[in-house]
């Protein structure tokens, strides 16, 4: 049978109250009998001593007589021990016996002259323990004496014997010790009433704690406020309440942090199934929803085995020993996902805290996408090597333009009066050589590996002196730049002379989208601290939208006499500092590049 809080410490107060009042009746009993032997013991001494007196002036008055006769035959000496014993509550003989111990006068007529008996002494019992005095007390028919000595002329002479009757005694005793008992009676009762009142006092505050207790596990962490009380309970509410938003912070952590490990998680490529120890699901990203083939909502704590067919080569797999120290690792497995039979190349890892087991991990790769991989691999080593191959043809053709241009100025000098077809002629072929030289040029430069020198630049003033630069060169042609340079720009790192070839060949180009005139504007500002952003905006002819995506395109122009590699390189140049070109444009109303750099 177990027992309750309130029972225990009703229990355990009517203990308490039963050991004190036990304790404090035995202390009051003791004290009890003690008062009444000495109180008995003080009579008889008082007795004695008038007995004491009265053989004193017996003595006197017959001074001629034996001392003993003169006891024997004064009739006021025995009146004196009657009454003695008749008044008092205790008394129950009195006699004097003379020096050999024989009764001379005796309130019990037949013991006189008879050998005077010796019962224990009424002083004794005051040395006895509380229970040996109570016991001694509580015997039947019990009788001590209280004895006075008497000298005569220094010699002993008689002895006055004085007995005190324990029934007597107890009957003095009794009604005392009866109203302890009656108190004691009463007050355990008395204590088990106050004892279940305690523990209701007590048990109210601890049942609303276990209340705030119970919302704490259900999630609600507003708890404490409702908890009363003195002292010591205000106090435990305050813990509470520093529990519960200690543990809404951290729930709050973890959750975020949950949330932000399975949002990694669900961006992975590779499909992972996180399992508990009994292998249910406790997890998967997308990448493992098509091999489950059904939602992680409606999976969440289901085992792996339920959810798959019996015969699916996940299941077993993990049957083998996917829990054991030996998972295995990078098998080749295939089952149908989307409709197809696809390869996979699973693993499981066991996970383990020190010497005890978490779960496991099942990690899936996507062969087609490895193989997929592998091919654009291929084929960009493929692309660098034409690269290269290009490169070269690029060089043997640049070679032989030289040779063609040199030998064309040699002809020129030597005509001396060339005709107006034949000068016309030679026009065109030095200026189709210049031409073929600038595409090759052109393309070298795209090409080519570039090493970056990167150091630190401060944009506004790269843009200042690509101002300056070709600003004169446009006032001819009714082109005016305007700048609106943020002074606040941050730095970025970059290859100072590419970083200028780039916004050379953009703002050429918006110049040449302006045959009639107008103005470029170039602005500079600064997105947060991380990227610093140049918009450079015509008033030209705009681009189409179908064009937009071509723009950037190598050998792709809109203009008759353009080659189609400015933008091409600007671009390159732009995505070799991890930045980013756009275009914007409208047909007739103009066109806007915009760049972003990260900032230094």
């Amino acid at each position: 049978m177990r027992f309750g809080i309130r029972s225990k410490d009703a229990v355990a107060v009517t203990l308490l109250t039963f050991l004190v009042v036990a304790t404090t009746t035995m202390v009051h009993i003791s004290q009890l009998t003690r008062v009444v032997i000495q109180e008995a013991s003080g009579q008889a001494q008082l007795v004695a001593k008038q007995i004491y007196a009265q053989i004193g002036q017996v003595l006197t008055r017959a001074p001629g007589r034996p001392p003993l006769e003169a006891l024997r035959r004064d009739r006021e000496l025995r009146n004196l021990l009657e009454s003695s014993v008749g008044y008092s509550p205790h008394l129950v003989y009195a006699f004097v016996s003379d020096g050999g111990g024989a009764a001379l006068l005796d309130t019990r007529r037949d013991r006189e002259g008879a050998p005077a008996l010796e019962p224990g002494r009424l002083d004794e019992l005051l040395g006895l323990g509380t229970i040996r005095r109570f016991s001694a007390l509580y015997r039947s028919g019990e009788t001590y004496e209280t004895v006075l000595p008497m000298n005569l002329n220094g010699q002993p002479f008689a002895t006055i014997h004085l007995g005190v009757s324990t029934t007597l005694l107890r009957k003095e005793l009794n009604a005392s010790v009866g109203r302890s008992l009656t108190l004691a009676v009463i007050a355990l009762p008395l204590a088990w009433l106050a004892a279940m009142a305690l523990a209701q006092l007590t048990l109210r505050p601890l049942r609303a704690l276990g209340g705030e207790l119970d919302r704490l596990r259900r999630g609600e962490f507003d708890v404490g406020a409702s908890l009363g009380g003195g002292n010591e309970f205000q106090e435990l509410s305050s813990q509470l309440q520093r529990l519960g938003q200690e543990m809404q912070a951290d729930r709050t952590a973890t959750l975020s942090e949950k949330a932000q490990l399975e949002h990694i998680v669900d961006q992975l490529e590779d499909g992972v199934i996180f399992l508990n120890t009994d292998q249910r699901i406790l997890f998967f990203n997308r990448a493992a929803a098509a091999a489950v083939g059904r939602p992680l909502e409606q999976v969440v704590g289901t085992p792996l085995a339920e959810v798959l067919p019996q015969d699916h080569p996940l299941c077993e797999l993990m049957a083998e020993n996917g829990m054991g120290t030996a998972a295995p690792h990078n098998r080749t497995l295939a089952f149908p996902q989307d409709g197809t039979t696809r390869e996979f190349l699973v693993s499981i890892v066991a996970m383990r805290d020190k010497s005890r087991a978490m779960g496991a991990a099942i990690l899936m790769k996507d062969l087609d996408s490895i193989k997929t991989v592998q091919s654009l691999v291929s084929y960009s080593a493929k692309l660098a090597a034409l690269g290269r191959l290009t490169s070269g043809v690029a060089h043997e053709v640049k070679n032989p333009l030289n040779a063609m241009m040199i030998h064309l100025e040699l002809l020129k000098e030597r005509l001396e009066a060339p005709s107006a077809e034949v000068q016309q002629s030679l026009e065109v072929i030095g200026s189709e050589i210049h031409r073929l030289d600038r595409v090759v040029q052109g393309f070298l430069r795209f090409m080519r590996p570039q090493e970056l020198v990167l150091k630190t630049i401060d944009v506004n003033g790269l843009l200042r002196n690509l101002t300056a630069l070709i600003e004169a060169e446009w006032q001819g042609e009714g082109i005016r730049i305007a700048c609106e340079l943020d002074p606040t720009l941050p730095p970025v790192g970059a290859d100072e002379e590419l970083l200028r070839q780039a916004f050379l060949n953009m703002l050429q180009n918006a110049g040449q989208a302006m045959p009639k005139g107008g103005t470029v504007t170039i602005r500079t500002t600064c997105h947060g601290r991380d990227v610093v952003r140049v918009d450079i905006a015509d008033e030209g002819v705009g681009i189409a939208r179908d064009d937009l995506e071509r723009v950037f395109k190598l050998y792709y122009t809109t203009k008759p006499e353009g080659t189609g590699i400015g933008l091409s390189v600007a671009y390159r140049i732009v995505q070799l500092h991890d930045g980013a070109i756009e275009v914007d444009s409208e047909l007739g109303r103009g066109t806007t590049m915009t760049v972003r750099l990260p900032a230094r």
